[in-house]
């Protein structure tokens, strides 16, 4: 610490006298225990008796972890204590702004006592008749009234009264608490918390739906626990207390940690005593019992043990299979059927590996259970500078698949799905290496022809015993790349490529004794996959090529510089030179053309983006895939998007559904909507998705949503008219209304639901 004292001479003369002198000064003076302090004023009056500096006219005082300013100033040196008056400001380093009549603290310690103060940290202003604060820094305050509102007291379009305890950037505490929304008080709450620092607090949104009538769901998070320092432990309680008038009370409680190198999670329970479950049985088609009591159990965890290890934990356990869809309709659209899995990862440079156990925790979900499953790939190596790559992929562990099971189908063939005969196990081991040899060719064609071998061993299959699969892959890459620039930064890529494949497959069974299918390794899930274009092995007998030509068009410009992509077009196809009579079913057994697909991503100024993928099925004449989207920010105040989706293609599986439907895929949807930001307070919201198949709309909603200085309110709204399933029974319109609002401070967005379809 610098120890070097400024101004001696110039302040002692007539100051130990008693005498006034109008002098412009700045002071430096070591303090062995707060660190550092200055001081500066326009009047300084110093007296040896009593060891106080009086300050007047435009004072400064600044420590290593404050700076105040006020209109006049007492200050002992020697104890520490601090005593300002007049237009009192108060800022700390990387905390809050305290403001005020006067306050009597000691700069040493930090404790202080304040009267007719008000106090500003993070979002938060915090008037206060009365104010203590210690030496850990916590204030303690009577008659609060404290708001994230930016006008004058008694303008106020909301805020909380009461008793606080508060500590700068990390939470507020308030006993007694009464909010209120324009000047009128609208509850009581014996105790309100608020960190500063995450979404703590508490949260209703109220509303009405069809099927759940009027309702209130109810959040409120709060911190356990947290370490000293930034790096230290996390612990979150967010407790859930729901009511609607329909279905009745439902109350949940998770845990959620951060526990740095040893990962981040959540512990999570939820329960609902439903009192019209049999409601949602009039109508019940492939589903499981619903009982009164139903709940959901849902556990996740990730770490990255180290740079190279990375453990993920997932589960849910759920009482029927309704309730994601009747009470969790977000989580059940993103992930319909729950990934359940715990898994322990390593990775090197030249090589991976790891194991896993999986699989559904319910009988009504369908999936393949890993019971459990280890694996190790090898990424592209080079061969001892030959040339040579080599990479490689090796599984083995217990597999076992199940079917769906729903003990409330009406009718016999929905009680299973895909079918009663998807439940099968066996012990799989499976290893496949490839080797390659890029090279160039007359300097302009890439070639990287290829030999690689796929193995699977099965300890059982359909009507046999153990089982040995064997496939060679046999073939070549060739591709050539072309640039031209055509001046003012604009450049053309032509680049054609062809791909040769013959991928024979042979094992030790007859057609009897069929492979069970578990995932790619022998089954295609999608259609293109049975052309094997994204370079997997494929499940079953191919020998064909794969032709295609992409033009790139690029321009350098913008505020960025760098290059954007104007215009992206691939063509490609898949055709297969003769007919494999192949064991392995499914099979793809005719020749010629089999696909036709492109491609195209347009770009032509930076807020619009058009995307188009199709692919035409040659042998049935009808488009197998095909994804349009368009998304235009016309600026930061309003964007527009939409587009339309179709899939009409064969799934191949193990054995054919009874269900008729259930062996393809047939779905056609239009989607679109916007968001208008009209001013600084207004903004609205349209979506909507239209079924082509069944010439009616499947889903409407939107919201609008009025924000002033410091609350935001929102209306959403949402229907969904009726339908009739597949097995012929209906299911009612569905429709809602919510109301929610939020601090503005915030920074929250309401998300573009239209976006994720």
């Amino acid at each position: 610490m610098k120890k070097t004292v400024c101004l001696v001479v110039a302040l002692l003369g007539g100051a130990y006298l008693g005498v006034a002198q109008r002098i412009d000064v700045f002071s430096y003076l070591p303090n062995t225990d707060a660190g550092s302090l200055e001081f500066s004023a326009e009047v300084i009056e110093a007296s040896d008796r009593t060891g106080w500096l009086t300050l007047s006219e435009n004072v400064k005082i600044k420590t290593e972890s404050h700076d105040l300013t006020a209109d006049r100033a007492s200050l002992n040196r020697e104890s520490g204590e601090v005593e300002a008056h007049g237009n009192v400001v108060i800022l700390q380093t990387g905390l809050g702004m305290w403001t005020g009549d006067s306050i009597t603290y000691n700069y040493k310690t930090g404790k202080g006592l304040a009267r007719g103060s008000v106090f500003h940290s993070d979002m938060f202003t915090v008037h206060a008749r009365e104010m203590t604060r210690a030496e850990d820094g916590r204030f303690r305050a009577q008659g609060v009234a404290l708001t994230t509102c930016t006008n004058a007291p008694g303008a106020w379009h909301w805020h909380i009264t009461g008793d606080t305890s508060f500590k700068e950037n990390e939470s507020i505490s308030i006993y007694n608490a009464v909010p209120y929304l324009f000047g009128i008080p609208f509850a009581y709450l014996p105790y309100w918390y608020r960190s500063l620092d995450g979404e703590y607090g508490l949260r209703l949104v109220p509303g009405y739906t069809s099927r759940w009538g009027a309702f209130v769901l109810g959040t409120y998070a709060f911190n356990i626990y947290s370490g000293e320092r930034s790096e230290g432990v996390k612990l979150d309680s967010i407790t859930r207390m729901d009511y609607r008038t329909l279905r009745g009370v439902g109350v949940g409680e998770a845990i959620r940690w951060d526990a740095k190198r040893l990962g981040i999670g959540e512990l999570g329970f939820y329960h609902l005593w439903d009192e019209q479950p049999t409601k949602r049985q009039k109508d019940a088609n492939w589903m499981s019992s619903i009982p009164h009591n139903r709940y959901r159990i849902r556990l996740q965890h990730e770490a990255d043990l180290t740079p190279r290890d990375q453990l993920v934990v997932r589960g849910l356990y759920v009482s029927d299979s309704q309730i994601q869809h009747d009470f969790f309709e977000q989580d059940n659209r993103e992930e319909s059927i729950p990934v359940n899995i715990a898994s322990l990862e390593h990775r090197e440079l030249a090589w991976s590996g790891g194991v896993l156990v999986s699989g559904p925790l319910n009988d009504f979900y369908s999936g393949v259970a890993r019971l459990p499953e280890a694996w190790v790939n090898v990424v592209p190596q080079p061969i001892w500078g030959t040339g040579f790559i080599y990479e490689g992929q090796t599984r083995a562990g217990y597999l076992e698949r199940s079917a769906a099971y729903y003990d409330r189908a009406r009718d016999p063939i929905f009680s299973y799905y895909p079918g009663p005969w998807a439940n099968y196990e066996t012990v799989r081991a499976t290893t496949a290496h490839r080797v390659t040899y890029p090279f160039k060719l007359f300097d302009a064609l890439s070639v990287v022809p290829r030999v690689g071998y796929q193995g699977s061993f099965y300890t059982s299959s359909y009507q046999e015993d153990s089982v040995f699969r064997h496939t060679v892959d046999v073939g070549a890459t060739v591709s050539m790349r072309a640039t031209g620039d055509w001046g003012n930064g604009w450049r053309h890529t032509f680049e054609p490529y062809i791909d040769y494949s013959w991928q024979p497959s042979y094992w030790n069974a007859d057609r009897g004794g069929k492979l069970y299918l578990f995932d790619r390794t022998e089954r295609a899930f999608e259609w293109q996959d049975q052309f094997g274009m994204d370079g997997v092995w494929l499940p079953y007998n191919w020998h064909g090529f794969r032709p295609g030509v992409r033009n790139v068009i690029q321009s350098r410009g913008g505020a960025s510089g760098r290059p954007r992509t104007f215009f992206d077009w691939d063509v490609y196809g898949a055709v297969q030179l003769d007919s494999p009579d192949g064991d392995v079913v499914p099979n793809v057994a005719e020749d010629g053309l089999c696909l036709v697909g492109t491609k195209v991503l347009f770009h032509p100024i930076e807020k619009l983006t058009l995307r188009a993928v199709g692919e035409w099925d040659t042998k049935r004449d009808i488009m197998a895939y095909v994804d349009l989207g368009a998304y235009y920010r016309m600026d930061e105040h309003f964007s527009v998007g939409g587009g339309y989706l179709k899939r009409d293609h064969d799934l191949y599986d193990f054995d054919k559904s009874p269900v008729t439907k259930w062996n393809y895929v047939n779905n056609e949807v239009l989607y679109g909507g916007f968001v208008h930001d009209v001013n600084d307070k207004w903004t609205w919201s349209l979506y909507a998705r239209y079924d082509i198949n069944d010439h009616s709309v499947d889903e409407v909603g939107g919201y609008v949503q009025y924000g002033l200085d410091c609350i935001i309110f929102q209306l959403r709204s949402f229907y969904r008219p009726s339908f009739t399933r597949i097995d012929g029974t209906d299911r009612d319109s569905d429709y809602r209304v919510a109301f929610t609002m939020w601090l503005r401070a915030e920074g929250r967005r309401a998300k573009e639901e239209w976006l994720n379809w």
